[in-house]
């Protein structure tokens, strides 16, 4: 076989050792076989190697579309340089300019970095990127869990969910993902579920967040849609601090609803104690910031009389 030469191969001919480095959800998979179906193969795949030995390059969907629906055979454009390494990069370069994501990225840096022993600046030359490029990607990735990646891989989670998953502990990324799985998240609500989990105070914050994902970010939208652009910039805490005081309340509210269980006498008072600990410093805090109101309303009208 020539450099560039077509040719027909069967689709379960080819070798699909690479096939781990691309997204291939199923959804796309279904807009490929329909395609197929309707106008037929339309652009070669793009593969490499010779004989009996054809390692697939670029063209997965192409492929496992082709083989679902029963195809004989498919065209192909056959490479005749075939090392391995050469070829993961050629993956991200003939598809950098549209529809390569994020994690195929990250893949394909992290195996030539890991598993074929280049160093980063190598990977940069081969990718015709910059090395911090490569340096950001591959310290993402080494942050992901694995099944993570696999999740993001096969598109049971959005392609863009890999950089927010990433900011939280390896630990608690799958049931985040399981999360944003059940309430079929957009990317967008990813990033604002991961700060919200980031930044709650206690764990019981953050299991709230995991298990009612969508009213964690209804009242966080609620919250961040108050208007202070008519309020004095030193009240915008004061203002933040009341809706934190009420989104506690929420939060009780909605643990009390469902019930609290068997509990012994000694639990029973620490809970009535720490209840009225609790009103009481509310009814304080609450009674002072109304006296604060008060007595700057005074001081206005005193000083326009």
């Amino acid at each position: 076989m020539s450099e560039g030469q077509f040719i027909h191969v069967a689709p379960s001919k080819f070798d699909l050792s690479l096939a781990r480095l691309r997204r291939c959800p199923r959804t796309a998979i279904e807009a490929m076989i329909s395609s197929l179906e309707r106008r037929g193969q339309l652009n070669p795949v793009v593969a490499a190697g010779h004989g009996q030995h054809i390692i697939l390059v670029d063209g997965f969907k192409r492929q496992q579309a082709a083989s679902i629906i029963g195809m004989d055979k498919i065209s192909a454009v056959i490479l005749r340089h075939y090392d391995r390494s050469v070829l993961k990069a050629l993956i991200y370069l003939l598809n950098h300019n549209g529809g390569f994501e994020l994690i195929e990225e990250c893949l394909i840096i992290r195996e030539l970095v890991e598993k074929d022993g280049f160093r980063q600046v190598e990977v940069a030359t081969m990718m015709e990127r910059h090395k911090s490029w490569v340096s950001r990607r591959l310290e993402m990735v080494r942050r992901l869990n694995p099944q993570i990646i696999e999740d993001i891989r096969v598109g049971l989670l959005p392609p863009g969910s890999a950089r927010p998953l990433a900011r939280l502990p390896e630990c608690n990324q799958v049931d985040m993902g399981a999360a944003i799985q059940r309430d079929k998240l957009k990317t967008e609500e990813i990033h604002r579920l991961v700060d919200l989990w980031r930044k709650a105070a206690n764990p019981e914050q953050k299991r709230f967040i995991m298990g009612s994902s969508r009213k964690a970010l209804e009242l966080a939208g609620a919250d961040s849609q108050v208007d202070l652009s008519a309020v004095p910039v030193h009240l915008h805490n004061f203002f933040k601090t009341v809706g934190s005081i009420e989104r506690f309340a929420h939060l009780l509210k909605r643990s009390s609803s469902k019930g609290l269980g068997a509990m012994n006498p000694q639990s029973e008072a620490m809970l009535v104690a720490a209840l009225g600990a609790a009103e009481n410093m509310c009814r304080e805090a609450i009674s002072c910031a109304y006296s604060a109101l008060n007595r700057k309303g005074g001081a206005s009208g005193e000083s326009t009389a």
